[in-house]
């Protein structure tokens, strides 16, 4: 069983006299000076306002969520304008946005070693509510931000509403997607990679990176920055809770485990990914149990909703086995009928662990909708032309036998509704998720829905419009556009939204998206329908 399954089991609910008194003491073994560290200031004389970077919540569970933030007052300086010493923060949660009825509060240490970024794991909160809290040091205030706590796991709920992003390149556009993902009002923000990018600064970008491709702790912290400090961004984080998984960006373009895609030394792109995994941890709002140890990170997690929805959530890129058949770097588009380590059963996408996990999960799963959240699209497509037969090998169609091993076991452990979410190819795609991909009369097992990105580019369509003929399990796809996906579940029928705009429209920060199309998937009945 995994950390964040057995933290999800049922916990007595604390009463508000309880709570405030659990914390009161939480705070106060926290100013014990020998649990504390001699060098830990409850109050500190910062150079100017540090909460610039905003504040998040994350990885809700039944009876609480992760709130975050960072202390930076100077966010594009070195170490952000901060002294290497630790500084006590004040944290505060309440049933109200006023914060007039605190219900918990307490104290949490920023220290320099993890770039003064705060993580507190919050228990003992009543399931199925909303949240709102905030920090402070010493006289200055962070802004207020909602976090959710999920319904009890097994207890009837009827409507769950969330959306699924990625992509988001800075120098590529604005982020319009995030200011209409708040007037949307998700409960919940699926994230499935790309967060930052870690290319060179483009010259020609409509907003820049600074400084050159990051390999250092410091480089990362950088360039997180720079990502932090969009306000749309800010405000989506603040709105709601969100669940996370990374892609390659956040490391290196087209990483395979411990392989580059320049084909690096392994241990010194491993001091790289150590460097990149825990300017990740530092980032996000995640559990103190996902803190990195040197080059890894427990990222992969299940979250549950009441009895109507499980979001298993992968992580595709730590544990692979290395790319097929790759001579130049970050993965290539083959022939299978050339590359015969394509097809070698012991290929693996997901590491043998996190596999018997999720099939685990799946198996014994008791929810109506169970979604497998990944960073990419998981149904297979043929590249090749003129009748040949290609697979990109970056992604699922470089590890077909793993691909068909949790294709079988969906098939065979009657798994209720499957749905694959997937982001990384900059486009809408609907898939049926086939039992034989060869035979397009074959059961369909789940459905699939893969969002596009938030500014990032986007593939010609008249490359695919080709391509759809051969691969009739595809129903849609549709490259010209930028945004997220929004899905609103019932007990009865899950809906998918494109919200989204011409893909020239990040251009202009003040953008409105819409609703470009919509599809249907019954319960009981795999593969989406349009509306």
């Amino acid at each position: 069983m995994h950390y964040l399954d057995l933290l999800n089991r049922n916990q007595p609910v604390l009463s508000r006299r309880n709570l405030l008194r659990r914390a009161t003491l939480m705070t106060s073994a926290a100013l014990v000076p020998g649990l504390l560290g001699s060098g830990a200031k409850a109050q500190t004389r910062l150079l100017d306002y540090p909460f610039k970077l905003g504040v998040a919540s994350g990885d809700p569970l039944s009876d609480g969520f992760v709130i975050w933030t960072r202390l930076a007052p100077w966010p594009t300086e070195l170490d952000y304008g901060m002294d290497p010493e630790p500084v006590l923060v004040n944290w505060q949660v309440a049933e109200r946005d006023s914060m007039a009825d605190v219900v918990m509060e307490g104290t949490a240490l920023a220290t320099p070693q993890m770039g003064h970024s705060v993580h507190v794991d919050l228990r003992g909160l009543r399931p199925g509510r909303d949240y709102f809290y905030r920090f402070r040091v010493g006289d200055y205030e962070s802004r207020i931000g909602r976090a959710i706590t999920a319904p009890v796991v097994g207890s009837p709920l009827q409507e769950f509403r969330f959306a699924f992003v990625s992509c988001q390149h800075y120098e590529r556009g604005y982020y319009p997607a995030y200011r209409d993902l708040v007037e949307q009002d998700p409960r919940l923000v699926v994230f499935l990679g790309d967060y930052m990018y870690e290319n060179n600064p483009n010259r020609f970008a409509v907003r820049r990176h600074e400084g050159p491709e990051p390999v250092t702790l410091a480089q990362y912290r950088a360039r997180y920055a720079t990502y932090k400090l969009d306000a749309n961004l800010q405000a989506a984080h603040a709105h709601t809770s969100w669940a996370f998984t990374w892609d390659d960006h956040e490391v290196d373009n087209n990483y395979a485990n411990d392989k580059s895609q320049d084909f690096d030394d392994v241990e010194s792109f491993l001091r790289r990914r150590a460097a990149a995994y825990q300017a990740y941890y530092e980032t996000m709002p995640l559990r103190s149990s996902a803190r990195p140890r040197g080059p890894a990170l427990d990222l992969y997690q299940r979250l549950s909703f009441g009895d109507l929805l499980d979001i298993n959530i992968l992580d595709d890129r730590q544990y692979r086995s290395e790319h097929p058949c790759d001579w130049s770097g970050g993965g290539v588009t083959v022939d299978p009928e050339l590359c015969s380590e394509l097809n070698d059963p012991s290929r693996t996408m997901l590491g043998e662990a996190q596999q018997r996990w999720l099939e685990g999960n799946l198996s014994t799963s008791r929810s109506r909708w169970n979604v497998i959240a990944q960073q990419t699209l998981f149904a297979e497509f043929n590249r090749g032309q003129n009748g040949r037969t290609l697979y990109s090998t970056d992604g699922w169609g470089g590890y077909p036998a793993a691909r068909d091993r949790l294709v079988r076991h969906i098939a065979a452990s009657d798994v209720s509704n499957p749905v694959f979410i997937g982001g990384d190819v900059h486009a809408n795609w609907v898939t049926d998720i086939k039992e034989d991909w060869r035979n397009p009369r074959s059961r369909t097992v789940a459905s699939e829905f893969v969002g596009t990105s938030v500014t990032s580019s986007g593939v010609g369509m008249e490359i695919y419009e080709t391509l759809l003929p051969q691969n009739p399990h595809v129903k849609f796809i549709e490259t010209r556009e930028r945004g997220y996906n929004l899905c609103t579940v019932t007990p009865g029928q899950w809906r998918t939204e494109h919200r989204s705009c011409p893909d020239d429209g990040i251009l202009d920060p003040d953008t409105r998206l819409t609703t470009t199309r919509s599809f249907i998937v019954e319960n009981g009945r795999p593969g989406a329908v349009q509306e």
